[in-house]
């Protein structure tokens, strides 16, 4: 039966849009061992993690480096998360990352690197970037132009 302990490591937690994720990197003792946090039972604000090597009954003895990545739930008013392991407590701040807003999908109006693709034997006509790279069935019909030039060929044309 597998054995759970503490283990030791490097931590970071990464905050993106609403999303924690809490990173530990080390070396396990053994080729088999796996990494694991959980949070622990204490009923406290903002909860406390671990983190843990879990052993199986056969192991594989020799060192080997990790990089153990896991999302959790987590406040967004706490700005330090607390992991336990072997060698104690570790209050890890938390890397706020910003999730940068989309303005618009539509390509600039002065970039000419677009081209009209017809699918072979259809009337379906898609727009790529001229140097994508497609599937065989389908064949260039127009351009390079910009976004915009491609988008009226494609409604003068009766393409889907």
């Amino acid at each position: 039966m597998p054995t759970k302990v503490l283990g030791n490591a490097e931590y970071k937690a990464v905050r993106t849009g609403g999303v924690t994720r809490l990173i530990a990197s080390g070396i396990a003792p053994n080729l088999n061992t796996k990494t694991d946090f959980e949070q622990l039972p204490f009923l406290i604000f903002p909860p406390m993690f671990a983190f843990y090597f879990i052993e199986s009954e056969i192991v594989l003895p020799a060192l080997r480096p990790f990089v153990y990545e896991e999302i959790i739930v987590f406040p967004q008013s706490a700005n330090v998360v607390t992991i336990q392991d072997a060698s104690g407590d570790h209050a890890v701040s938390i890397e706020e990352v910003a999730v940068p807003d989309i303005e618009s999908i539509t390509p600039s109006p002065d970039n000419a690197g677009y081209c009209v693709f017809s699918w072979i034997g259809t009337n379906s006509l898609k727009i790529a970037k001229c140097d994508a790279i497609l599937p065989a069935v389908y064949s260039r019909v127009f351009g390079p132009a910009t976004y915009q030039e491609c988008e009226m060929y494609v409604q003068e044309n009766g393409g889907a």
